[in-house]
């Protein structure tokens, strides 16, 4: 947990220094939907909305590689599942064993751009992205307190271990030009558990990240 938080600190100092080197000239609003993978049995692979945003900072005027930052927020339920780790649960789920994960996804991928039509234009990206989780108890029904922060602290425990808030990221994106300054958006990203190559304790597509949002960009 202190290499990543001292991985974010040097993103976000480099951020300010970012904004000098480069040109920013979008940002982006979107949602979307995510779907998380779960090979176990606790609850179906959940299905989750999404909110977010990036800025395209570009290295000069009209060059067909860009860095583009970006934040999406995403909330769920999970549960310390078979003694052993986290899984998504039911939002109804009781008995003490219920955390409410809100989730943070940074993305900083690097984008190329291409025209493919006097209208539209496509992007395929690769990067780093990093799933900051927060995790609050889900049920507070009476007599489960204590089972309720062994679980909170058990599920949180695991999501800073191991590198499992580390995901390899890709995108394809479809651009439409709208009219000068606005361009909408259609994107399917990906973001790999590569932790599970190591950990070992689940199948290594288990927790995978299937996204895709709609963005109206900005030209700035």
């Amino acid at each position: 947990m202190n290499r990543l938080l001292l991985s974010i600190a040097i993103i976000l100092c480099a951020v300010p220094f970012a904004a000098h080197a480069f040109d920013v000239s979008q940002a982006s609003g979107r949602f979307g939907v995510a779907i998380v993978n779960n090979s176990e049995d606790s609850a179906p692979s959940p299905v989750l909305n999404t909110l977010g945003g990036s800025v395209e900072l570009s290295f000069k005027d009209d060059y067909f590689l860009t860095l583009e930052p970006g934040l999406d927020l995403m909330w769920t339920n999970y549960e310390w599942y078979d003694g052993r780790r986290a899984a998504p649960t039911p939002a109804e789920t009781g008995g003490g064993n219920n955390v409410f994960v809100l989730g943070l996804l940074m993305d900083v991928p690097v984008v190329f751009s291409f025209p493919i039509a006097d209208r539209f234009s496509a992007a395929v990206s690769v990067g780093t992205a990093f799933l900051l989780r927060i995790s609050m108890p889900g049920d507070t029904t009476a007599g489960y307190e204590t089972q309720m922060a062994d679980n909170l602290s058990k599920v949180s425990t695991y999501f800073w271990q191991a590198g499992r808030w580390w995901y390899p990221s890709a995108s394809i994106r479809l651009n439409v030009w709208l009219q000068e300054g606005f361009t909408f958006a259609l994107a399917v990203r990906g973001f790999l558990p590569l932790f599970n190559a190591w950990t070992k304790d689940a199948p290594f597509w288990d927790a995978a990240i299937l996204h895709a949002t709609l963005s109206m960009y900005v030209r700035l």
